[in-house]
């Protein structure tokens, strides 16, 4: 019996080599979002000039569109792997985001272009 991603007891950082943090993805429009949780596996946030969260996306957003009533993957997972393209965050360590925890947020958005993520902070 598979467990709901929001609801697993422990959190493990690493998976083998692969850095993993902590995700919460607001984007219902998105059809990998199940319950906050990515379904994908991976994502990449891009933006690579962004001076701030409105300059970054998630590259890796697929919209659920009517023919999809649910994800396409079914492996949800809080803890998921996010490679970044925002050289201005100062999370961004080899193209890679090294914060513990992030958030992608834009609701119903329907291209990558409505999401962005929360989390980015720009080196001052």
């Amino acid at each position: 019996m598979q467990m709901k991603c929001c609801k697993m007891k422990s959190l493990m950082k690493r998976e083998g080599d692969k850095k993993m943090t902590m995700l919460d993805c607001s984007v219902t429009g998105c059809v990998y979002n199940e319950d906050r949780c990515c379904c994908k596996g991976d994502i990449k946030v891009e933006g690579r000039d962004a001076k701030n969260t409105a300059d970054t996306c998630c590259g890796s957003f697929k919209e659920r569109g009517a023919e999809a009533a649910s994800n396409v993957e079914k492996h949800m997972s809080k803890m998921i792997e996010v490679a970044c393209d925002a050289c201005n965050c100062k999370f961004n360590k080899d193209k890679k985001c090294s914060a513990e925890h992030i958030g992608i947020a834009g609701g119903d958005a329907c291209n990558s272009q409505e999401t962005e993520c929360a989390s980015f902070s720009c080196f001052s």
